[in-house]
């Protein structure tokens, strides 16, 4: 049992999720930098390109940095509230972590997929990487997901440990207070539904597209230096060849895949209303 001090006006502690302080994604990252930059920069590289005064090191570092900012405070279920794990960049900017349930308008499971899972968009399409989290909506009309990313690849799918215990520790809760989980819902009829659910289930891009845009830059990058040569100009334009197909669908993925998740998390909205409506 916390103190008083403690709760800080929360309430008692119910449950606390502390997520995995670095994401699968970045430990991934990080051992393909550690590899390129400390294995086989020296070995294929001329003593004049590595370490090129140590600027070899930076993008590595970087990393480093970005992976230390990215780590994860703990989801804190209380009495009062419910306190939403956020990133420490965003804790040292002072973003709200603490939502008392009188701010709360809706909570329902809500669908999110892996950070980073943007950039594979053939795993993206399929929605191999989709995850269920706690959606909340406040009476502010913020609307954010409580995360529960597993540290297994071969748990990326579902509902995960986390989640479940944290959901019946909400559900605990909220029924103790004598509240529903959903108070505000728009309606949806049958035929709406299935619409919704067939959109959700639609592949993000084409197998076609995906294939094109990874497959199409050495292509381009080829004609490219076979037209102009091998001058800066033509390196310039073979670059944004190479970069342009995979940055346009990864970008549409990320856009299409934030939409199926708002989809997804209004469908599973609906029903937890009508759940709880029974």
């Amino acid at each position: 049992m916390a103190s008083v001090g403690e709760r800080g006006g929360r309430g008692a502690p119910v449950f606390e999720y502390r997520p995995i302080p670095v994401s699968p994604m970045s430990v991934a990252l990080l051992l393909l930098f550690a590899l390129v930059t400390f294995v086989l920069g020296p070995l294929a590289s001329p003593p004049e390109l590595w370490p090129l005064g140590g600027l070899c090191f930076l993008p590595f570092l970087l990393l480093v940095a970005f992976s230390f900012l990215s780590r994860p405070s703990p989801t804190r279920v209380y009495s009062e509230g419910i306190e939403v794990s956020l990133p420490l960049l965003r804790r040292l900017l002072g973003s709200k972590r603490f939502y008392p349930w009188d701010e709360v308008v809706n909570v329902y499971p809500a669908s999110y997929e892996v950070s980073g899972a943007f950039l594979s968009p053939f795993a993206s399409s399929a929605g191999t990487l989709v995850h269920t989290g706690i959606g909340l909506e406040t009476v502010a009309g913020d609307r954010l997901v409580v995360r529960f990313t597993p540290g297994a690849i071969r748990a990326f799918r579902g509902e995960t440990e986390g989640y479940v215990k944290a959901m019946e520790a909400v559900r605990a809760v909220l029924r103790a207070r004598g509240r529903l989980l959903v108070t505000k819902v728009q309606r949806y009829t049958d035929d709406e539904v299935k619409g919704m659910a067939k959109r959700a289930r639609e592949p993000l891009l084409g197998m076609a597209a995906i294939v094109l845009a990874f497959l199409l830059p050495p292509a381009l990058v080829a004609a490219v230096l076979l037209v102009l040569g091998s001058g800066p100009a033509a390196v310039v334009v073979a670059a944004i060849g190479a970069t342009l197909p995979p940055a346009i669908s990864i970008a549409l993925t990320y856009r299409r895949s934030r939409r199926r998740s708002t989809i997804l998390g209004e469908l599973s909205k609906f029903q937890e209303s009508l759940r709880l409506a029974r």
